[in-house]
């Protein structure tokens, strides 16, 4: 009950950021589950077209990447780190941020590989930075500038 009292006290623009970065995250998640990481790419490029009515006044980048962090708790499979990062770049280009996906993988991991995905805008990571210079980037993919 708490957590639909604070959904309630959220202004209605926030309350509409957090549905849209649900929606977004759960369509992310599956198209994860059915295809090829190709196949993501080119639908990630369609989806990040810049939406002139959003980038005219866009929330602050930082309130993109709340919506994104707490939205990941309802949707199953959605704290995946590559999910979270290909939901915010959508969210953050579609309002005129510029974006990028970081790769990076773990080198003193005891498991055979470990990688990590998060997103940089202005040379700042926005989300999954928990400890990204611990990674040897791998290289930054579906890059924007606006």
């Amino acid at each position: 009950m708490g957590r639909i009292r604070k959904l309630f006290s959220l202004p209605p623009h926030e309350r509409w950021l957090l549905l849209k970065a649900t929606a977004l995250l759960s369509v992310v998640r599956l198209l994860l589950w059915l295809l090829p990481f190709s196949g993501i790419r080119r639908l990630m490029h369609w989806a990040s077209r810049r939406s002139q009515r959003l980038a005219a006044n866009p929330p602050p980048v930082e309130r993109l990447a709340w919506a994104v962090g707490v939205a990941s708790r309802f949707v199953p499979g959605a704290s995946h780190c590559l999910t979270q990062a290909l939901a915010a770049q959508i969210l953050l280009i579609r309002r005129g941020y510029p974006a990028k996906v970081c790769f990076g993988v773990l080198p003193e991991s005891t498991k055979p590989f470990i990688a990590h995905a998060w997103v940089e805008s202005n040379g700042v990571v926005v989300i999954g930075g928990a400890d990204v210079d611990r990674y040897i980037r791998l290289t930054t993919s579906m890059g924007s500038t606006s």
